[in-house]
């Protein structure tokens, strides 16, 4: 009773309160991040630390020293073939030289000419150079054949090492995967260690102080405990699993909450009770039945909950309407003198409307 005249404030009195609760509520959660990412910064199993176990030395380096080797000659094979172009390039001008000593040649042998000697002479240098230039693009072509040889050669060799260290690195990366599952659990338990005592104290909290006047405070910190353990489960637990965990809290959470709803019903609160009994009196039907009250100039009337604000109020005759009244379908006493002042009150209500003259309200009472 007495929670029910308690002020609850103007309307931006309570604006604010319901603004700051939420404001709280992203705090806290901000908060729990902050202590959820420091413990997730816990250092893990490393892929290299874990490969030195498992891939063996000896092929790393010999690796190692095959793709060495493999590089330099590729160096090689890059630099023969730079030269090879640059002498082909060098060939190509002998070649067009030599061309055109000869068409000139040529023509001076049409002509009865015999070539100048300077002519001649370059003739033969250009032969000489062009035949030079022939035989180091032969062995520069040989040299390129070996190199292109010996790589294959090691690249053959290194397909076989690494088949071999595939192996093993596909073991440590196993053992690896392993080892992380286990870090995460880890993580997991160090971060629900923390937040499920958290959320059990305000859940305890919730049920002693819900109605409260540090209500509020305890809807901010239960919403974000909530709210952080399930990303916590939904980060570290498989879908497979937190579907089966999140359909179980549902379903916990939904079978408490109809258990207290019917709890409500067979057992309801004086509060609860009373609001009831108000709202019926106002709408003229029984509070325990539900069963229209036909009092007064009320007497002859019909109507429902659909149409009972409708109806023109009927002319007040007199006081035929200040009887003590009884429900005709359940027999609950709803009007009665007042033991104070001698009026008609309302029977099921706390406080005498004439006098103020206040009774007892319990459930157990009233019917």
């Amino acid at each position: 009773m007495k929670e029910e005249h308690k002020p609850k404030g103007s309307w931006l009195h309570r604006f604010l309160v319901g603004l700051f609760t939420v404001v709280l509520t992203l705090l806290i959660f901000w908060l729990l991040g902050f202590v959820m990412d420091d413990i997730g910064n816990v250092r893990g199993p490393e892929l290299a630390d874990v490969e030195k176990k498992f891939v063996s030395e000896t092929l790393l380096h010999d690796s190692q020293n095959i793709d060495c080797q493999l590089t330099e000659i590729g160096r090689r094979i890059s630099d023969q073939e730079q030269r090879q172009r640059l002498l082909r390039d060098s060939t190509s001008g002998f070649q067009r030289t030599m061309n055109q000593l000869l068409e000139m040649q040529r023509l001076n042998l049409e002509k009865g000419v015999t070539l100048p000697d300077p002519q001649q002479k370059a003739l033969a240098e250009s032969v000489e150079l062009f035949l030079a230039n022939q035989k180091r693009d032969q062995e520069l072509t040989e040299d390129v054949s070996k190199l292109s040889e010996q790589q294959r050669v090691l690249q053959g060799n290194k397909r076989g090492l690494d088949e071999k260290l595939g192996v093993q690195r596909d073991d440590a990366q196993k053992e690896w995967g392993r080892l992380q599952r286990r870090h995460e659990l880890k993580l997991a338990s160090l971060k629900l260690l923390m937040l499920l005592p958290l959320l059990l104290v305000t859940v305890v909290l919730f049920l002693k102080k819900r109605i409260s006047l540090y209500a509020p405070l305890v809807y901010a910190t239960g919403i974000a405990v909530l709210w952080r353990t399930i990303l916590v489960i939904h980060q570290h637990f498989p879908t497979r699993y937190f579907k089966y965990i999140i359909l179980f809290a549902a379903i916990v959470i939904v079978t408490y909450l109809l258990v207290a709803l019917l709890r409500l019903i067979r057992f309801p609160k004086a509060a609860v009770l009373l609001k009831q009994y108000r709202e019926a009196y106002e709408s003229f039907f029984c509070p325990v039945c539900e069963y229209p009250i036909r009092r007064g100039p009320w007497r002859f009337l019909v109507w429902n909950r659909r149409n009972v604000h409708k109806l023109a109020p009927p002319a007040v005759a007199g006081t035929t309407g200040d009887m003590a009244y009884t429900c005709p379908a359940c027999g609950a006493q709803l009007y009665e003198p007042c033991p104070k002042c001698q009026a008609i009150r309302h029977s099921l209500l706390p406080f005498c409307e004439n006098c103020g003259a206040e009774k007892s309200f319990t459930p157990s009472a009233t019917l």
